[in-house]
């Protein structure tokens, strides 16, 4: 018998001694029970917790492996931006973690919005993943079986009729060029990577917003790409000490106060941006809202869109039985009673939502501007803009929705309230 042989059959009995060991023994057969039933304990809670709650979970390893994975795929050309040197080279672009669990709180779960820094600022990155409505851009030659493009100008004609269709916007032409730039036009598979990439971001409601309009500083500003990442500005976070807010009998000094006032100003003047640009916002929370140079922005875009893609949605058809089978989030309609179907389109507006959840709250969670230190006059005004009723009051393309009187009437009422405090400080 030769040597390696021998040690061969040495290495044979060992192994066998030791899975020997692990089938018989009680204690290695404890743990592992203990350990899988542990795991699947965990598994169980996570998948119920979610079915109930709705709760999601970040995790930091899974925020890396996401960057990790789009790097690789950069490295092997598979996908392209102008951001992806600086995002794969790990010293520019760093600390990719989950937002703290503070705005986890307060912000409405994306599961795919993280965070990151980038020199000596924080950045959002958002992944623009493809879902099922996304629609391909290639398509498969099934005689040669080879997938082909479309050339640079039918992709532009494909995006200019997709932004029409999705949005009802006529899309200039040289806005056009802007939000495409396609790169490496003289390799064909870097260019067919490059056009896929922004097809797929394209698709993405908050990536296309914010490029749309850029120039109206309404939405976070897009800092660059790579693949299906994209970065945009970190908005200064409005958001309260007292999460709990106030209730009447609770006291609050008038700093506070002014501050709390100071933001509605601010939002409302956000909703004049946004009616002026004719968007609908259908999901709002408070921490929703930040500030970036002074000027008031709205950081989650996934339930915005244009007043008439919102009409289209609600007033698609479906089959309903009450008016909440015609909502989508925030944003209402109302069932035909005699049809049955969803066919009325929009019937609130903006700032009936905000009135509603933002600043008149309900008795359980009141809004930023029910506090004890609240005029009569300013809580009617408050109450009259979250249900208006009379004919004053109602808006009169929206009929669930405040009407501009009454907009400029809680406008006066805030900044009146504002300056009084001011004067009596400084007198």
């Amino acid at each position: 018998m030769t040597i390696s042989s021998n040690s061969a059959l040495v290495m044979h009995n060992r192994f066998k001694n030791m899975t020997r060991r692990l089938r018989f023994s009680p204690r290695r057969r404890q743990y592992c029970v203990l350990t899988s039933a542990a795991i699947l304990l965990l598994v169980v809670v996570g998948v119920v917790g979610y079915l109930l709650t709705g709760m999601h979970y970040c995790f930091d390893v899974l925020v890396e492996w996401k960057v990790s994975k789009i790097c690789n795929q950069y490295y092997t050309n598979e996908v392209t931006g102008y951001m992806c040197p600086e995002l794969c080279a790990g010293d520019t672009i760093s600390e990719f973690h989950c937002p703290p669990a503070s705005h986890a709180a307060a912000h409405p779960f994306n599961a795919h919005r993280f965070l990151a820094r980038k020199a000596q600022q924080f950045v959002v990155v958002k992944h623009a993943v493809p879902d099922a409505s996304y629609e391909k851009l290639s398509w498969i030659d099934s005689h040669r079986q080879e997938e082909h493009y479309p050339t640079e100008q039918e992709y532009g004609g494909i995006v200019r009729r997709y932004i029409e269709l999705r949005y009802g916007v006529q899309l200039p032409f040289d806005k056009l060029a802007g939000l495409l730039a396609l790169k490496n036009k003289n390799n064909r598979i870097l260019f067919h990577a490059s056009m896929r990439n922004s097809w797929n971001l394209i698709q993405n409601n908050e990536y296309l917003l914010s490029r749309l309009y850029e120039e109206k500083e309404i939405f976070p500003q897009v800092l660059g790409t790579c693949g299906e990442l994209f970065l945009t500005e970190l908005l200064e976070t409005v958001e309260f000490v007292d999460e709990g807010r106030y209730h009447f009998t609770n006291h609050i000094d008038l700093s506070k106060w002014r501050y709390h006032l100071k933001v509605a100003v601010l939002v409302l003047d956000y909703l004049d941006e946004m009616g002026q640009n004719r968007f609908q916002m259908c999901s709002v929370v408070l921490g929703g809202f930040g500030i970036s140079d002074s000027r008031m922005k709205y950081h989650d875009l996934r339930y915005i869109s244009t007043e008439a893609a919102i009409d289209r949605r609600l007033s698609d058809g479906r089959t309903c039985a009450v008016d909440a089978d015609c909502s989508y989030y925030d944003c209402r309609s109302r069932c035909n009673a005699t049809s049955h179907q969803c066919t009325a389109g929009l019937l609130n507006n903006n700032l009936q939502i905000v009135c509603e959840k933002i600043f008149r709250g309900t008795a359980e969670e009141p809004g930023i501007l029910v506090t004890e230190k609240s005029s009569p006059r300013l809580l009617r005004i408050l109450d009259r803009c979250a249900r208006p009723a009379s004919r004053s009051d109602v808006d009169a393309a929206r009929p669930w929705g405040p009407s501009k009187t009454l907009k400029k009437q809680l406008y006066n009422e805030l900044t009146s309230i504002y300056e009084q405090l001011a004067s009596s400080l400084y007198s």
